[in-house]
């Protein structure tokens, strides 16, 4: 942000932005903007929703599902694109006795299916909960007219803002994970497609 003028506001943004970009390495470069948008948005939501009288829209069990369901999904097709075999080889235990590495991978299988729930619960019950005791810290103060509710509220604001941070880090940690689980490069994929060694490769994609 060097064209423009520098502010804490700006300064803040772009220091979340890099947090946000360091959570993917992979070789799907384009995968990183996801992550930032996803990161800044559900962030913003998060702290939307701790104003008094507002009820964001990650409090609701909709969007968090939607949220993990869809991200979820298009990472496993995104794998799924690089062809099945290559894709299942990356959950698949080799080297062990048939009938533990079916239980293990059955166990692994399942924990892939379960990571959307765990992801829109992850995300929706804090935030819930956090907003919750915030309302109630506010309605005790009113109620009460004591100072050290007041005090509580204001400390417990600037926790609920690091939890907002902290969701929001996690959620695109886990997408970023998942997609570097799953990508694949073009030279990846032909390799798999042609069951070609890795000179062979380098010498087709040359010629």
């Amino acid at each position: 942000m060097e064209g423009f003028r520098k502010t804490y506001f700006t300064v803040g943004l772009e220091y979340l932005i890099l947090i946000y970009a360091d959570l993917y390495r992979g070789v799907v470069k384009g995968f990183v903007h996801l992550i930032v948008t996803v990161g800044v948005v559900i962030f913003a939501l998060g702290v939307v929703g701790m104003v008094p009288g507002v009820m964001s829209w990650l409090e609701q069990l909709v969007l968090p599902i939607i949220l993990s369901f869809s991200f979820w999904s298009g990472i496993i097709i995104f794998g799924l694109c690089g062809g099945v075999k290559l894709f299942c080889s990356k959950f698949v235990v080799k080297d062990v006795v048939p009938i533990l590495g079916w239980m293990i991978n059955s166990i692994e299988m399942v924990s892939v299916c379960a990571r959307p729930v765990v992801m829109s619960v992850r995300l929706s019950v804090n935030m819930i909960l956090g907003a919750m005791v915030i309302f109630t810290l506010g309605a005790m103060f009113v109620h009460f007219g004591s100072i050290i509710f007041l005090v509580a509220l204001g400390l417990f604001f600037l926790y609920e803002i690091g939890v907002c941070f902290f969701q929001s880090y996690v959620f695109v940690m886990l997408l970023g994970l998942y997609m570097s689980e799953v990508g694949w490069s073009a030279e990846s994929w032909m390799c798999s497609l042609l069951e070609c060694v890795p000179w062979e490769c380098e010498v087709y994609f040359k010629w």
